[in-house]
């Protein structure tokens, strides 16, 4: 499968086609598990990463876990 990347948006990318390749599907699967598409877990899978390793790699793009104040009190009674 191809898909157009305009110019722009192209010269954000690593010159190398492997390092492109993974650039875009490391942001497919973020903009997906951000939008709701897919869980956190699955997108772990889908980079190939474990549970730790995942959180680091989330965490150090800026992607953080929607964790609200009652989704911790449930947390706490469970």
């Amino acid at each position: 499968m191809n898909v157009e990347i305009p110019e722009p948006i192209a010269q954000l990318l690593p010159r190398d086609p492997e390092s492109r390749a993974r650039s875009v599907v490391e942001g497919l699967v973020i903009g997906a598990c951000t939008a709701g598409v897919i869980s956190r877990g699955r997108a772990f899978e889908l980079l190939g990463l474990n549970h730790w390793t995942g959180e680091a790699f989330f965490r150090q793009r800026g992607v953080f876990l929607n964790y609200d104040t009652e989704e911790f009190k449930q947390d706490i009674r469970a």
